[in-house]
């Protein structure tokens, strides 16, 4: 590598910095990640000389996984009992929904059923793109069909099934706010005073964990074995919640590996995502109202809340769209956190397993 070389990523990297923060101030979802992966795409087609540092792709895994693993807690499991209805009902719906999109997808586009399978994967934008590619899956269609799969769920779902509901008048004097100690998973979770592990030092034996254990199984990747791992320190000595900054890292990380993966060949690809986009957001929608009613009839929750609790957009996000809808039902997040954990490391292994015998 020339200084030249070096400059070029140097400079391309902190432009993309600033797109993205740029993209986050415009509230576009994933805004860090899209706008850093869009420059480093853009450059590599014009110039074919971008490249990512060993590793990158590594790093950017552990970081989320150990996000992913920090987020579960003992309220969250203690919570699980009362809730198996609906958690089976939407994982198991999900998982449907997963392969008959991925099929469908191959039926009107030219995509790979390994690729289609995970840009239809219902959850995981900051992480699916990451390990998609470990698969055989084309990483750059992965991350836009995810993008446009959170785009919706965050931007549109949530407001379509507010009003959806409120024109039916299903819940009628059902409310979603906290009664009969639905708090009790936010206020243990506020209240609780007791000593934790630093996030850095947590995040440091999340990592060796995750390399240590992949030196032996081989065939779970690292964000599947940091989420473990953080999981596991959580859940035992506790660890203090991960400073968003972390996350922004390994969003900037995604990016810069996702788009340095991108060409001037594949380009062409992309103009072929319309047809897989117009198919993908309807049918994700379908299938939310579908499981919602589901679960509205399985575990007698308000109709609203069962389908919000099935949305496939960000547990975060669904989190903070919920106080903007003034809907306070902590058994959303619950089943909303439970979600992306069991999307993010058991959906990959799903899909690999569908691409290989039927791909």
């Amino acid at each position: 590598m020339t200084i030249e070389s070096y400059l070029m990523v140097a400079t391309t990297l902190v432009f993309a910095i600033l797109v993205g923060r740029g993209f986050m101030k415009a509230n576009i979802p994933g805004g860090l990640l899209v706008g850093v992966m869009l420059v480093f795409a853009t450059m590599q087609v014009l110039t074919d000389r971008i490249w990512a540092p060993v590793g990158t792709k590594e790093i950017a895994q552990v970081i989320a996984g150990s996000f992913i693993g920090a987020s579960l807690s003992a309220a969250d499991l203690k919570r699980l009992p009362k809730l198996w209805k609906a958690f089976v009902t939407i994982i198991s719906g999900l998982i449907v929904l997963n392969i008959v999109i991925g099929f469908v997808l191959t039926k009107v586009s030219d995509l790979s059923l390994v690729t289609a399978l995970f840009a239809s994967i219902p959850g995981g934008m900051g992480t699916i793109p990451i390990i998609s590619e470990d698969y055989g899956a084309e990483p750059v269609v992965v991350t836009v069909m995810q993008f446009m799969r959170m785009v919706m769920g965050i931007g549109v779902f949530p407001s379509l099934v507010v009003k959806l509901n409120q024109h039916l008048n299903t819940d009628k004097d059902q409310t979603s706010h906290l009664t009969n100690g639905q708090n009790t998973l936010i206020n243990a979770t506020r209240s609780s005073q007791r000593p934790a592990l630093n996030s850095l030092f947590a995040l440091i034996i999340a990592s060796l964990f995750a390399w240590l254990i992949s030196q032996v199984v081989t065939s779970l990747n690292l964000m599947v074995l940091a989420l473990i791992g953080m999981a596991i320190l959580n859940l035992t000595v506790g660890v203090k919640p991960l400073p968003v900054a972390y996350r922004r890292v390994a969003q900037v990380l995604s990016g810069w590996y996702v788009g340095t993966s991108f060409h001037s060949e594949q380009l062409s690809v992309l103009m072929d995502l319309l047809i897989p986009v117009l198919v993908l957001i309807p049918m994700f929608l379908l299938g939310c109202l579908i499981l919602g009613y589901l679960v509205h009839k399985f575990q007698k929750m308000p109709l609203t809340d069962s389908m919000l609790s099935a949305i496939p957009a960000g547990a975060s996000d669904v989190v903070l769209i919920l106080g903007d809808l003034n809907i306070k039902n902590s058994d959303i997040v619950v089943l909303q956190v439970l979600r992306v954990i069991v999307v993010t490391s058991l959906f990959p292994q799903i899909a690999a397993i569908v691409a290989y015998w039927f791909g």
